[in-house]
């Protein structure tokens, strides 16, 4: 038997896989297997894994249908077969003694999971790594219990940075969530993890890379705006089925990391991305508050208790402070009509705060999204239609029409909506971009639909 099963979900990662590979293969600890699990890969990632298999009898390979990371990783848990179990992401890669220096430490110790720090890594003009430092000095190399310590709590979930006892997760029934499509399926797990453990060690070495600029990643996904919250709504159903005594430790560890975990979240969106998960942000905490679970959080500034009481409040005056001006993906799904109702009002109030609406493509296209524009109150004086190449009409609807690089001069204050079909879209994207205009969003189908909903 092994010593280390290490579970690698992979799902379209063919530029980064060979890397992780190696890393593995390379380990100075040799009584290992690999499981890896491709989850419906459309690239060549699948030949890639085949290539190695056939090198290394350590790699097992299973091909599947796309499941999503929960069951992906929930199969690898099944599979595995040795004693620890090791977690790294294809698109990562490890030092060459990440899983001795690991192992060495839980054999040594009566601990069910030993932790390490990593490497922040992008390629960008050469290597750029960062050392990520995640727990207070004071804790390295001893055992000790999280719940104890409910600082550990604050540190990146990194549940690919550490070793588990196997008998320690099946014992605990800690497995990952499993919905459909969902992202961030890591918080809950680690959540679990460091509230059922009894003792665990940390170690000071960083022994993986982290890298930060997959732009494939979750994090620069914006279908999946409310994941993180469906991931801390499995962790509050967790906590509820806790002791009362067990209760009383986890809910402030709970909604210091739900406030804190939500407001990245919210950080980083467009902004009518933003205005969509600061309604549920106000909702849902306004209900926490009301139900006490607030009263003994530790806060690390107290202007952050202060922009709760504001999200809570007045949420309006809240999203006007904190908006983010950079636009960081032109396309977005949300299921339920609440949602979209809440996307749309986003999407008209960054069209009422901008000076101009700029619909780019003067074609049916572009006269539709126009007319929908003017039915839902926003003003013609504030619509401007661009081209490419400009003809013979100099208004459309009694709105001006110009030249797409006239818009050089007003670019900061524009809110441009791409009105054209198919391949065109990419040239008026890189024209846009050309110009510096990010704040841009493609009136595709799912686009049309939203606008026509009843607000």
């Amino acid at each position: 038997m092994t010593d280390i099963s290490v579970i690698v979900p992979i799902y379209n990662v063919e530029l980064y896989l060979k890397e992780c590979l190696d890393s593995l293969t390379a380990q100075s600890y040799q009584n290992m297997e690999f499981i890896c699990i491709n989850d419906g890969s459309t690239d060549g990632s699948l030949k890639i894994l085949r290539e190695y298999e056939k090198r290394d009898s350590r790699i097992k390979v299973l091909d599947k249908p796309n499941e999503g990371y929960g069951k992906t990783m929930n199969r690898g848990l099944q599979m595995a077969e040795s004693p620890w179990i090791g977690i790294v992401e294809s698109d990562d890669f490890v030092k060459e003694t990440m899983f001795e220096k690991l192992y060495e430490s839980a054999d040594s110790s009566d601990v069910d999971l030993v932790k390490c720090n990593f490497y922040k890594y992008k390629v960008k003009e050469g290597k750029n790594i960062d050392y990520s430092k995640e727990y207070p000095e004071e804790l390295f190399g001893r055992e000790i219990c999280p719940l104890d310590h409910p600082e550990i709590y604050d540190a990146h979930n990194s549940v690919w940075a550490g070793i588990y006892r196997k008998s320690f997760l099946d014992a605990n029934h800690i497995r990952f969530s499993e919905t459909p499509g969902a992202s961030y399926q890591d918080i809950s797990f680690n959540f679990k993890v460091l509230s059922s453990v009894g003792k665990m060690k940390l170690i000071e070495d960083a022994l993986l890379y982290y890298r930060t600029d997959n732009l494939q990643s979750s994090v620069y996904n914006p279908n999946k705006i409310f994941c993180m919250s469906d991931e801390i709504h499995v962790i509050e159903a967790y906590i509820k089925e806790q002791s009362e005594e067990k209760q009383k430790k986890l809910w402030p560890i709970c909604m210091r990391k739900k406030f804190y975990d939500y407001r990245w979240n919210y950080l980083r969106l467009a902004p009518e991305f933003q205005y969509a998960f600061l309604k549920l942000m106000s909702d849902e905490f306004a209900a926490d508050e009301k139900e006490g679970k607030f009263e003994r959080i530790f806060w690390r500034s107290e202007k952050h208790r202060e922009e709760l009481r504001e999200m809570i409040n007045d949420p309006g005056t809240f999203f006007k402070k904190t908006r983010n001006e950079q636009y960081v993906d032109e396309r977005i799904q949300l299921a339920g009509t609440v949602n979209q109702k809440i996307f749309m009002k986003g999407i008209l109030q960054e069209v009422k705060d901008s000076d101009y609406t700029v619909i780019y493509g003067a074609g049916i296209r572009g006269k539709w999204m126009a007319e929908r524009l003017l039915e839902k109150g926003i003003s013609q004086s504030k619509l401007l239609f661009v081209v490419s190449h400009k003809g013979e009409n100099e208004e459309v609807l009694g709105i001006p029409v110009m030249e797409v690089d006239n818009l050089k001069t007003i670019k900061d204050k524009l809110f441009v909506i791409v009105a054209v079909k198919g391949e065109a879209q990419i040239e008026m994207l890189a024209n846009l971009q050309k110009l510096g205009i990010e704040n841009v969003a493609l009136a595709d189908d799912e686009f049309r639909k939203l606008i026509q909903i009843p607000l």
